[in-house]
């Protein structure tokens, strides 16, 4: 029996298995679906906040090693207005495949064990409580505590509520005409109340996707296309820049889920971390950071269970506050986000921004809501 197994070997799973580790907690197991380096679909931004997190991680000098350092961000309103924010490179772009084998490698050097390859089928329960899991071959992998970040489709979660969802659809490719240093966020019409974005991922290539509502406002399931909107925002946006580029792969696409308060997120025997917990941001479509957060949050509770220095009810109760203390203001400033893009008030704002002292309050406002900390001014406007 181990002391942990841990489910899913995305950033949620690796950095529970990075701060078990610092923690003191040795015997560790790691399980994923795929071997490492795998590819992950994602547009593959790393906020302000996951950048500080990749320090307590111990991966931040690699990861500003091979990121793309973002040192501006255009933003362009529903009716056309458009306002660049300096950065100044407190947001990175690196390939998910890239950044997972990142925290991966650094989880195994630790001492982290790894099983790749395996299909988990479910929770072994035992007398009320979470005992291990149960693969599909039907052998089974025995721990004290079962830590499940296997994401959006968690087999595992027991949260009944109905699942509210982004939809998410990208591309990539080489050649396109495009700003060194400079992500681009159009919330498009056909968008609202999200947005579409262009991401350099290297000095030639681009990552342009969509993300939009899954639902409609009655809560129902949207009948809307995904793939006709991407390509309706293509041509309103991207039509002639794409001229002459070649696109890299296919389409690709993955569903967000997420949440404003954060709950069923512990059950006897078993923690859940990250998209497996619904916490993921609303506006944005941001899991990133917050599955690493939810990770260390997992590895400091199931330390202090492991050392008696807390009773596992005590620990889960915490451990479901921590995550509300952290993001539910956060979440709440993504439905005001949301309210801003759909009553025009973001339009509103564009059309002042160049007023000095306006545009200093706009940076703090707009910066924070977007990249999760505060940015700076920029010198230039579109």
């Amino acid at each position: 029996m181990n002391d942990v197994v841990i489910v899913g070997g995305g950033p949620g799973g690796s950095s529970a298995a990075i701060g078990l580790q610092q923690q003191g907690v040795r015997d560790v197991l790691l399980l994923d679906r795929a071997h490492f380096p795998r590819e992950k679909t994602c547009g593959s931004g790393l906020s302000p906040s996951a950048i500080e997190l990749a320090k307590v991680l111990g991966v931040s000098e690699e990861l500003h090693q091979r990121a793309v350092a973002l040192t501006s961000v255009k933003i362009v309103t529903p009716q056309g207005h458009a306002m660049v924010i300096a950065s100044n490179a407190a947001a990175v772009v690196l390939l998910r495949a890239e950044f997972d084998d990142m925290l991966h490698r650094r989880a195994l050097a630790l001492g982290t064990q790894f099983e790749g390859g395996v299909r988990v089928a479910g929770l072994v329960h035992e007398h009320g409580r979470v005992v291990g899991v149960r693969l599909s071959d039907g052998t089974e992998r025995r721990a004290k505590v079962v830590v499940c970040a296997d994401g959006a489709h968690s087999i595992f979660s027991v949260d009944r509520r109905p699942k509210r969802t982004i939809s998410t659809l990208m591309g990539w490719w080489e050649g396109v005409d495009f700003v060194p240093g400079q992500a681009e966020m159009i919330f498009d019409k056909n968008l609202m109340p999200l947005y579409g974005w262009l991401f350099p991922e290297t000095k030639t290539r681009v990552n342009i996707g969509i993300c939009m509502d899954g639902q409609g406002t009655d809560g129902e399931k949207t009948e809307r296309n995904v793939r006709e909107v991407f390509a309706q925002f293509i041509k309103d946006h991207y039509e002639t820049r794409l001229l002459g580029a070649s696109q890299i792969g296919k389409l690709k696409g993955h569903p967000i889920s997420y949440t404003t308060w954060v709950e069923a997120c512990a059950v006897p025997g078993a923690l859940y971390v990250g998209e497996a917990a619904r916490v993921t941001h609303n506006a944005t479509g941001e899991g990133i950071s917050q599955a690493m957060q939810s990770g260390l949050y997992a590895a400091e509770t199931v330390a202090d269970v492991l050392a008696g220095k807390k009773t596992e009810a005590q620990a889960w109760r915490d451990y479901t506050w921590k995550h509300r203390k952290r993001f539910t203001a956060g979440f709440l400033g993504g439905h005001a986000l949301r309210v801003a893009v759909r009553t025009r008030v973001l339009d509103g704002v564009a059309t002042v921004y160049n007023q000095p002292m306006i545009r200093r309050g706009v940076v703090r406002l707009l910066g924070s809501a977007l990249a999760g900390s505060a940015v700076k001014d920029a010198s230039a406007t579109a």
